[in-house]
């Protein structure tokens, strides 16, 4: 019992000497951000895997009730485009979100980083 006193006192003063001794030096953030960044790197890509999953198992089940829409993932606006086509597939009636507003979120994508941007 002694003995595991002595041990128990041995480690607390080691941990109070690295305390002391790291005192007053920078804590590394960087690392701290760059693990940050890395978790949320793998959650994004997670979500996007289950959004090209879902629009899979949509496509699925629009081909079995012979309706001609389809669900597809778009990394410019990172989500899911609907596209409405004619029974005969050959005209696009609806693309939700439009060209349009697809082209408008990738420069809004490019602005906002620019703005942003740590190395400027």
């Amino acid at each position: 019992m002694i003995d595991s006193t002595q041990t128990n006192n041995s480690m607390l003063q080691k941990q109070l000497i690295d305390l002391a001794s790291s005192a007053g030096k920078p804590v590394n953030i960087a690392k701290q951000q760059e693990a940050e960044n890395n978790r949320k790197d793998k959650q994004v890509e997670h979500l996007k895997q289950e959004l090209i999953e879902t629009s899979r198992a949509l496509n699925q089940e629009m081909k079995r009730i012979n309706t001609d829409i389809n669900f597809s993932y778009n990394d410019d606006i990172r989500g899911l485009v609907v596209t409405v086509k004619e029974i005969d597939g050959n005209k696009v009636i609806r693309e939700i979100p439009s060209k349009e507003a697809i082209e408008l979120m990738k420069k809004m994508h490019d602005i906002v980083g620019l703005i942003f941007d740590k190395k400027g």
